[in-house]
């Protein structure tokens, strides 16, 4: 067992105001499966390239064994039996090591990347996001293969997956962070519920502090009155009486504006207690997604549908009837024609060599909002793109800022913004079209999980006719009401 050891770890990227770690002190056992989670642009890739030296920082991280990362274009220099070995607790074909990377699938490179990290004695794996080319099935089997290792760090925003293979959790928050002995999704639950009691907290205090401004006003105009009655002129027959009322007018008054100070003291006292509850919790504020009512009820039909791309066969024996307001999960391997479907429905055969056949019905004047996985296609600044596509540019800002993005993000060229911040985008668009039917494709990689939940809640909660392909299990389940295997 090895220790790091981080003492008062401070960093920022030069150039910018914003510190992503301040004054971090902690302990990681090298023996861990530690999952390592938090927001997009929160520094989780940082924190493993700090680890590795990569970057200057203030403070001391000691302790570190020698590090080997994924993703990697290498494979660290083993005995061949050793890589083919973890291929196969992988159910990957050993024979893929020898194969010109070109020819591999996205699963096949993660896989073989992965068996690399394992097949060498002392070394410390650092892996940053492996599931975004795996299937349902892939992930299931890549986690299981994890879970019988000992001790790595890896970044992944799929809960569920993250939840199978690893025994402790580093959270990144917006303060701090915060090291458990438990799963991420037990740590979400039990900080959902601390999240909770803050906001009853909260709103007691809110309530406390409306009763203690009622009782100042009232306390106020208590004051100004005994002032009043102190000030008031009296007749002179009564000089001496006044003389006394005057005095006990000025003593109340007194009182009265005391209490008043005080109260008003408590009253900053209980904002700066508010301000400590809230200034760790994770909010989000919640974005709605309202589509278009197409006349016809089952906009989408297909039966016996083959799919070809360029020629080839892609998939064949494709039924699906799309009812309008239902949700729909395509689920099945690598490679099966899920996205290629969804690309024909969205209207992008012909750019994308997809041609079919079979007994196909998309009703006319259809609406449709397509989130594909490839984010290449966004260019320029975020109002020039909201131009190029016809979007309202102050509801996609809206949205935008809702889903974390700061005014400075607005104007930056989208070359600067990390992948999950671009795919906040493709997203964003998408909601910002009122459409009869939303076709996403993997819409969430590279998205945090925080937001995943938001998307997942807010598709929930909508009347909108959505077919996708996601992979994360507990997104996919949560949404659909209806799940197709191809």
């Amino acid at each position: 067992m090895a220790l790091i050891n981080i003492q008062d770890l401070t960093f920022g990227y030069d150039g910018s105001e914003k510190i992503l770690f301040d004054n971090i002190t902690l302990g990681i056992d090298t023996t861990w499966r530690l999952g390592l989670a938090g927001r997009n642009g929160r520094g989780k890739t940082t924190f493993l390239q700090l680890l590795q030296g990569k970057l200057p920082y203030s403070g001391t991280i000691t302790g570190v064994p020698q590090t080997v990362s994924f993703p990697s274009d290498e494979l660290p220099d083993c005995e061949d039996w050793k890589i083919r070995k973890e291929l196969n607790l992988m159910d990957a074909d050993p024979d893929i090591m020898y194969r010109p990377v070109g020819t591999l699938s996205g699963g096949e490179r993660t896989k073989l990347m992965l068996a690399g990290l394992f097949a060498t004695e002392g070394l410390y794996p650092l892996i940053d996001e492996p599931t975004n080319h795996l299937d349902r099935t892939g992930r299931e089997k890549v986690a299981e293969y994890l879970s019988s290792k000992n001790g790595f760090i890896l970044i992944s925003h799929d809960r569920n997956f993250m939840d199978m293979c690893t025994d402790h959790t580093l959270v990144i928050t917006k303060t701090g962070v915060e090291l458990v002995s438990s799963t991420f999704s037990t740590w979400w639950d039990n900080n959902e519920q601390r999240m909770q009691s803050e906001r009853t907290r909260n709103d007691q205090l809110r309530k406390e502090m409306s009763s203690i401004e009622s009782a100042m006003k009232k306390n106020a105009q208590w004051s100004s009155k005994a002032e009043g009655h102190k000030n008031r002129s009296k007749a002179p027959g009564k000089v001496a009486e006044d003389h006394f009322r005057r005095a006990y007018e000025a003593e109340k008054a007194r009182k009265l504006m005391s209490l008043s100070k005080n109260l008003e003291k408590r009253n900053e006292k209980k904002l700066e207690e508010k301000k400590g509850l809230l200034q760790d919790m994770e909010r989000s504020e919640k974005l709605k997604i309202k589509g278009s009512e197409h006349h016809n009820r089952t906009p989408v039909i297909l039966k016996d549908v083959s799919l070809y791309r360029y020629g080839e066969p892609v998939t064949e024996g494709v039924s699906l009837t799309v009812e309008r307001g239902s949700r729909i999960s395509l689920q099945g391997r690598n490679g099966c024609g899920k996205s290629t479907l969804i690309k024909y429905l969205a209207g992008n055969g012909d750019a994308e060599g997809i041609t079919a056949e079979g007994d196909i019905y998309i009703a006319p004047g259809l609406k449709i909002s397509y989130v594909g996985q490839d984010t290449s296609s966004l260019k320029g600044t975020i109002y020039e793109i909201a131009d190029d596509r016809g979007a309202d540019k102050t509801q996609l800002s809206t949205i935008l800022v809702k889903m974390g993005f700061t005014k400075e993000m607005l104007t930056r060229d989208v070359d600067a913004l990390s992948l999950g911040q671009k795919k906040f985008i493709m997203i964003a668009l998408s909601l910002c079209e009122q459409a009869d039917l939303y076709l996403w494709d993997e819409p969430l990689n590279y998205i945090d999980v925080y937001m995943r939940k938001e998307i997942e809640r807010l598709v929930s909660e909508s009347d909108i006719t959505l077919l996708f392909v996601e992979h994360d299990r507990g997104f996919a389940e949560a949404v659909c009401d209806r799940e197709i295997s191809m």
